[in-house]
């Protein structure tokens, strides 16, 4: 442990001990020795209950602050705190009131004030700025991550009818998939492949399932081949040559996908090392040409 992180920690209990000794002290006052007339014993209690919550919500706010800055910059940090800052005094005012005597439960279980605030953390732009505080301190994903976001708003991801030789068997319909550059107080932003960058609201985002990618992910290739060169004697040709791309990290398999009257499918899947699968399934194509057109003309 740091020597700040000791002086912080010995300054917080100082704190303690001395809130606990005057605590005690008010109940000698009051209670023990009545210095202090009865009737005002009541708001005596309810300013050093105010004290003690002011002392501790400054403590978590300070903590709060000190935390967020950590991965936030100063313009994203002053809303959330000003949220944070607002629903803490509402509650050491609540306190307040129930020290005084105040029947505070109707507050409380459904008074208007709650309604209102309520009702303003489900407008849209709030339950963005709720998200993003969520976000914040979840930290489910973090800036630099490359990811897919599915929202039900948006779409989804849904196979393909009728896959094509040179092309993915998966569409994912109008999720977005990229770079984490940004995560501010209302927007998730992106930036995608195509160069585009999008800003998702948090709270559209906070409903639907995030894919964090990450290196080893499985490439999948379809090649097709004449039926008279054999399967058998062409496998270990095949993933000789898989086996050579880099970043291969193993979990090769070699199939026959379906057959046509004159050739079959080969079907490869192999781990990679490495969060561009297109890249990938580019040079197992590559090599898989260099392989087989020779024993084609060959024929």
């Amino acid at each position: 442990m740091s020597d700040k992180n000791k002086g912080l920690i010995g300054k917080i209990l100082g704190l303690i001990i001395l809130m606990a000794s005057v605590l005690f002290l008010l109940y000698l006052v009051s209670s023990v020795f009545h210095v202090i007339p009865i009737r005002f014993t009541t708001y005596v209690n309810a300013i050093f209950i105010a004290i003690i919550v002011y002392v501790i919500i400054r403590i978590i706010l300070s903590f709060l602050n000190r935390y967020l800055r950590k991965y936030m910059d100063e313009r994203k940090v002053h809303p959330i705190m000003l949220l944070v800052s607002m629903l803490a005094y509402f509650i050491l005012g609540v306190v307040v009131l129930a020290a005084l005597g105040v029947d505070v439960s109707s507050l409380i279980l459904g008074g208007s004030l709650i309604s209102v605030v309520l009702g303003l953390a489900s407008s849209t732009v709030l339950a963005n700025q709720f998200a993003g505080i969520l976000f914040v301190v979840v930290r489910p994903f973090s800036v630099g991550d490359l990811v897919t976001m599915n929202m039900w708003q948006y779409g989804g991801a849904f196979p393909t009818l009728f896959p094509k030789y040179f092309s993915v068997d998966r569409i994912e319909a109008t999720a977005y998939t990229g770079t984490v550059v940004d995560i501010t107080i209302n927007y998730t932003i992106l930036d995608l492949a195509s160069g585009d960058r999008v800003k998702i609201p948090n709270g559209i985002l906070v409903q639907g399932a995030i894919i964090i990618r990450k290196p080893g992910i499985v490439v999948k290739a379809r090649y097709e081949v004449p039926k008279f060169i054999q399967f058998e004697k062409l496998l270990p040709l095949v993933e000789e040559q898989v086996k050579s791309v880099d970043q291969f990290m193993g979990g090769l398999s070699v199939t026959v996908d379906e057959t046509t009257l004159n050739t079959y499918i080969l079907m490869i899947s192999a781990k990679f090392n490495t969060l561009d699968s297109d890249s990938k399934r580019g040079e197992i194509f590559i090599r898989l040409m260099n392989l087989i057109e020779p024993m084609k003309s060959g024929h």
